[in-house]
Parts: structure tokens; sequence; C-alpha cells
């Protein structure tokens, strides 16, 4: 036992370590039942150092992540923590100079570091609300990246600082290029030119100053026979600073190609108190540019994405009013609203009415000083209510009720809706749907009728008089005109042929119906049909008030009748035609005769009293080594005790058992031997000598140790088996036959002496009288 609760023990101990290991990794596999918020930083940092590992840029991987079935939600979770741990931190690679010279490479390099400090926490998620602040979804998305466009041309206005790289490019006359970049005091090496102060300019006026220089080593310039081409390389670094109600606060090294959006989309955007309408932007501590990121989301305009400076600060203020949008408007949100603007600007930043809108008022749920109140705002004020903050607006839709509509249904050609106009009346409708149909009921139509003050109403007409023009009804508004169909006035009547037919069936009934028809529909007659007595079962319409005692009237028809008058006999509805079988046309059945018979097999039933004497008899008797005293009938599986010798008188009647279909006879064969099993010493075969039970037994050298003769019994030939009785401590053995086989079984745990106190009593009571009658006789 201790055994077995150590490997109990062991395979749990197992089953917590196995979950704690898969807990602990995470593989594309399980990405999608990965919850982020359950991880640890350091499973976050393994994560995070096998996508390092496998060169899978950082936005690829959370495409990858996404395609997985990982949650946009996870991932976007997962993409904050990384940030806030540092991980996706980039270092600039040096660039080999023996390289350099063989291969010159155009593309710039990206720096875009997040510096956060690690103490910063992840900002708690806030209960979900059933309206989202408008714009959050946007910097919730991994699906897009929102990355300065290294690709593009050199921008002309771009203003070169120390760590750019400039690529000098000279074509025409003169073949060469230099890449060269920009010392921290500003200077520009230029081989065979010279040094060229290139720090605060732009890249135009750069090229500029570089061309003078460079037309003293090349002259060809100034004719126009050499070309220069200045470009930009590799950019340098820049530090941005984001504070305020943004998710992710801090410094940032960026590319200097690097927009104010970039930042934003970088930083996670504003956090749940963050606007969007009044982002600032603060270049040598004074506010350099206001910008409203609802000009990008709601007009795709990009005139507030500024390039960015070195040491340039963003703000994001706390907004000061937000207004929540409900109902029957394209994108219900919550929305920032500036001061002046007014429920119009609400309405079209929303994207507009839907299809079913009710654009005549507007219900205002607002926050006063106290409680709330709510405001029908009528559509012809929008543009002059100014919404306060809080305020939750409700467009509702328009009623599902129709002004002028008309339903007409039933036998009609046309059923449908129709339009009301003035004066249209019933007549109107039915000409309009083509007319009545000729199964249309003439004698009853309605009108479902609901009048203004809701009360319903029903209008009963006769289509017969409003088609022949006696009768005409104005309809109202919403009226249903219903027409009747004459298949709703005739019951579903049956007529059932059962019996020896070849299918019977259940007819529905028609006027006219006969008898013959309904035979015909059933397939005809079976064979085995009595034709000559076919019965009809038709149900008694009694129409008086008391209970009757017959309700069903039959009678038999002879469709044998070659005059053909009974096949004429018309049927009424409900009729019950059932088709006897011909008495005695059909097979009894067989009995089955085996064993020591001249033929054995199975005979068909001649007769309905055919005995198991006349089946032997079919079979030709029983041969000169069959048994007929121990012969066995049976039924069903199960013997039958038949004397079939006749010998014995009082079983005569036995004799004589007629067989009935199934049943079977079996004669065995004549056996000379006793046979002797069971917990005897020696099983065997004895010849039989009309000797006793006991006589056997020791023929067989007696019983083993573990016999129970008290269970021995005698398996006759005949099937009957007779067992040992037994009396107080006396024994009574039963005759042995001729083939009969004496069974001595052996003691099982079962069979073993249990006497209790009742036994114990019955047994002395019993020695008790037997003592006092042996005393009395011996008196």
């Amino acid at each position: 036992m201790r055994i077995k609760y150590l490997l109990y023990i062991l395979f749990f101990t197992l089953i917590v370590f196995t979950k704690q290991a898969m807990a602990q990794e995470i593989s594309l596999s399980n990405i999608q039942n990965v919850k982020v918020g359950t991880l640890s930083d350091e499973q976050i940092t393994q994560a995070w150092k096998k996508l390092q590992d496998s060169g899978i840029p950082e936005q690829d991987a959370y495409k990858l992540m996404i395609q997985k079935g990982m949650p946009p939600g996870e991932v976007a979770a997962f993409k904050d923590r990384v940030t806030l741990l540092g991980l996706n931190k980039k270092t600039g690679t040096k660039t080999n100079q023996s390289s350099e010279k063989k291969k010159i490479d155009y593309s710039r390099d990206a720096n875009d570091t997040v510096l956060t400090p690690k103490t910063a926490k992840p900002e708690p998620v806030p209960a979900a609300k059933t309206l989202s602040v408008y714009g959050s979804e946007f910097f919730n998305q991994t699906a897009i990246k929102f990355e300065p466009n290294f690709s593009v041309a050199t921008p002309k206005g771009y203003v070169l600082g120390p760590g750019d790289e400039i690529i000098v490019l000279l074509t025409g006359l003169n073949e060469s290029s230099v890449r060269s970049k920009v010392s921290p005091e500003g200077n520009l090496q230029i081989p065979y030119a010279g040094i060229v102060y290139v720090n605060g300019f732009t890249i135009e006026q750069a090229t500029n100053l570089i061309k003078s220089k460079m037309t003293k080593v090349y002259p060809a310039l100034s004719s126009g026979q050499t070309q220069l081409a200045i470009n930009l390389g590799n950019t340098r670094s820049i530090k941005i600073t984001i504070v305020g109600e943004v998710k992710t606060p801090g410094s940032y090294t960026l590319s200097s190609l690097s927009t104010l959006f970039n930042v934003l989309y970088n930083s996670g955007g504003p956090n749940q108190n963050g606007s969007l309408r009044n982002i600032q932007l603060i270049r040598n501590n004074k506010l350099y540019k206001t910008v409203d990121f609802y000009s990008f989301l709601q007009q795709g305009l990009l005139d507030g994405n500024v390039r960015l400076e070195d040491q340039d600060v963003i703000r994001i203020p706390v907004y000061k009013k937000r207004v929540s949008i409900n109902g029957e408007i394209k994108n219900p949100a919550i929305y920032e609203l500036r001061e002046n603007e007014n429920l119009e600007d609400l309405i079209k930043y929303a994207g507009g009415y839907t299809d079913i809108a009710y654009k005549g008022i507007a219900k205002v749920d607002q926050i006063n000083a106290l409680e709330r109140e709510v405001k029908d705002v009528p559509a012809n004020l929008f543009a002059n209510y100014i919404p306060h903050n809080g305020d939750m607006v409700q467009i509702g839709a328009i009623t599902d009720r129709y002004t002028n509509r008309i339903t007409l249904e039933g036998a009609v050609y046309r059923p449908g809706t129709y339009e009301l106009t003035a004066g249209f009346t019933l007549a109107q409708l039915l000409k309009n749907a083509q007319g009545l149909k000729p199964e249309a009921y003439m004698e009853r139509g309605y009108i479902k009728r609901t009048l203004p003050n809701l009360a319903r109403e029903l209008v009963s007409f006769k289509p017969g008089d409003v088609v022949s023009g006696k009768n005409d009804i104005p309809l109202l508004r919403e009226d249903s005109v219903v027409i009747l169909n004459r298949d709703v006035f005739t019951p579903d009547q049956k007529i059932t042929v059962d019996g020896f037919v070849r299918k019977p069936s259940i007819i529905t009934y028609r006027k006219g119906l006969k008898l013959a028809d309904v035979i015909a529909m059933s397939g005809g007659f079976d064979e085995e049909a009595a034709d000559h007595h076919v019965e009809i079962s038709r149900i008694i319409k009694n129409e008086s008030d008391s209970v009757a005692n017959q309700l069903v009237n039959t009678f038999v028809v002879d469709m044998d009748d070659k005059t053909g008058a009974n096949q004429d006999v018309e049927l009424q509805p409900m009729d019950f035609i059932y088709v006897p079988r011909l008495v005695n046309y059909r097979s009894l059945g067989n009995v089955s005769v085996k064993g020591e018979i001249v033929f054995p097999g199975d005979y068909a039933v001649q007769k309905r009293d055919e005995t198991a004497i006349d089946f032997l008899n079919r079979a030709g008797g029983v041969t000169p080594y069959g048994s007929l005293e121990n012969a066995q009938v049976y039924r069903k599986g199960i013997r039958v005790n038949v004397d079939l010798t006749t010998k014995d008188h009082s079983k005569k009647e036995n004799s004589n058992m007629i067989l009935l279909p199934g049943d079977s006879v079996y004669v065995p064969r004549v056996i000379s031997y006793v046979e002797v099993s069971g917990a005897v010493n020696n099983p065997q075969y004895i010849s039989y000598n009309g000797r006793s039970f006991k006589y056997y037994i020791n023929a067989a050298a007696g019983t083993t140790e573990n016999a129970r003769l008290k269970g021995a019994y005698i398996k006759y030939p005949d099937g009957l088996n007779q067992p040992v009785r037994h009396f107080l401590f006396f024994r009574n053995y039963p005759a042995v036959k001729p083939g009969s086989k004496i069974v001595v079984p052996e003691k099982t745990a079962d069979s073993r002496i249990k006497i209790g106190i009742g036994d114990i009593s019955g047994i002395a009571a019993a020695l008790t009288a037997i003592v006092s009658i042996i005393a009395i006789l011996h008196k």
C-alpha cells in the first residue's frame, strides 16, 4: 500500500511540474492560449530572446503572432510589456570602412529605441465600457506600421547635424563617390576639397557649399560636364521626450527622419484621459505647434505630422470635453469636442445617421450640478446646441410602422402588400390583385383592422357581393384583408383499406368513390385474400342526444360476384374496409423429425390434429437402433414430457399429443451402457445389467474425497433428470436405466455444512420425536 501511495504522489508531482513547464514556455503551438497579464517579466524576456534569435523583425513577429491565433489585444499587451522592459532597444551598427569602399549602400539606418526607465509600471487597464474613446483603437493595432519612410528621396528641407552621413556623388566627366559623416563640430571632410561646415544647413544649402568647394578640384562642375549629387545616407539619432497623459511616457531615441505621428504610435498614444485634439509640440522651450489628431483620423490630413528635431518635447494634456453618442449613427463612440463645437459637429464626427435614424430630435442625457437631466434637442437647433462635458447623446430610430400599407392574403391571384391611396376601397384592392381564385370562399371574408386608439376590430364581408359591386368597404391604414379558401371548410375525410391487399392504404375520400376503386388504389387483392367476404365498417351518423349502444354498422360484400354489381358499392367518409384471408389457403408450418428415423427431416403439417406418432409414421418409423421409449418432443426449445410407446396406459393420452408448427421430435439411439462421470475415481461407461445406483458408483472405483454424493443425479436418455433424495440421514437413490448418465458433483465452498440455531433446533426436535416413537414401539 505504501508503494501505491508513493506512485500516486509521484504521478501528481509530474503533472504539476509539466503544467508549470508549459506555463513558463511560450511557443507558436500554444500562443493562442497565452494570457500576457499572467506572465512574469522573466517569461516576457525569454520569449523576446527567442524572437531575436530567430532573426524575425519586431513588427513581423507581431504579425506572426496574430496569424497563429493570438488575439490582437494580447499582442498589444505583449508589445507594451516589451516596451516597458526596454527589450526592443536597437543599437546602431558601425560601418566597416574596408567594405564601404567596395560597395556603397545608399539606404539609411533608423535608430528607434525606447529609453523608458525600467521602474515605470504599466498603466492599469480601465474597466470595459459600452462605448470606446474615438481614436484609441488606432494605437492598439499591431497589424500596421507607423515608422519613418527611409526609402524616399532626400528631403530638401532636412537640416543636417552631427552624426548624419552624406553621400557625395560625381557623375559625367568625373566619376567619384564619397561617404562622409558630419563631425560633432558640424564639419564634413571631403577628400581633395577639404572641410565644409554644414551644421544647421539644409541639404539644399549644403549642396551649394560643397559644390563651391569641389569646383576648385573638379573644374568641370562649372561647365556642367560633371554633375554633383548630395544624398543623405545613415541618419543621426535624436532624443525626443513625450510627457503628459500618454500610455508610455519617457525619452525616445529615434531617427532624425521621425515625425510626430511616429512617436505617438510608438508610445501607445494617449491614455484614458489624454487629449487627441490638443497635442503640443514644444521646441526650444517654446510651444512650436498644436496638433489636432482628428484632422488625420477624419480627413487623412498629415499637416500635423511635422518632422521632429533633437530635444523636442511632446506633451499630451488632459482632455477638456468628451461627449458620447450612441444609437442610429454609423460610428457610436466617445468623442472629444472643442469648446465651440456643436451637436452637428458631433454627428459629423460619428459618420452621420444610419438609414433608419430618426433625424427630427436628439435626446441628451446631461449631468447638472446635483443630478442628471434629459433634454430633447430638435434638429433645427443642432447647429446652435453646444454639448457639455459628459453628455450622452442618443439618436433614435424611426417607428416600425407604415403610413400607407395594406396587406392582402388568401385565395387571390396576387397576394401581398399594396399601397393605400385616397379613397382606396376593397373592390379596387381585389381588382389590383387580378381578382379571386375559383377556390375562393364567396360567402365570408374579413378585414383585420387596428384603429388609431390601438383597439382591434374585425370587419366581415361577402367577397361575392364586393366583386359584383353590391357592397364595397373603404380601407384604412394597416388593414389586413383575408380571402378564405373553400378547403378550410372541407373536412379531411379518409377511407382505410386493410387486410390482404397488396398495399394497405389510407385514401382521401372523394365523392363518387366506389369499393372497386379503393381496392385498385391499394394494389388489388393478395393471393390469400377472401375477396368473396370483404367487410365494410361504417360509422352510424346518429344525431340523437341519447347514448347509443351500436356506433358502427358492418356488412359483407362479395367482390367475387361475376355480375359486378357489388363492385359499384359507393363508399362514405371514414369507411373501414377489411379484406380477410381465405380460411384454408395457408401453410400450417413444419415439424422437425430427427434421430434414429428412416427418413428424418422437416415435414409440413397436413392436418390440424396431427400427432407425433403420425409424423413418425410419415418419416418411415423408427429404425431398429432407435429407442422410441426415450423419444423426446420439444416445443419452443423446451422439452415436453410425452411417452410415445403407449405402454403406460396412464400416459396414453400424452402419446396422442397434437404437434404445432415449429415443434420437433427426436428419437435417440438405443444405448446399453451407463455413463458414470464427475467426482469419481475412474469415470467410465459400464454395461447395463439392471443393478442399483451404488453398484455403478462402486464400479467406477467409488467417489473421490471431494465428491458430494448427496448432490448426485441421473440424466435419463429421454431427457429427464432424477436427483438423489434425502430424508434426515436416509438417502433414496433413483433407478438406473440403459443409456443413463450418473453425475457426481464436487464440493464447493458454498456447499460446506452451515447449520444455524434454527436448523439445530429443528434437528433436535426431529431426533426427539424419533426417540419417542422408538420408545413407544419398544414398549
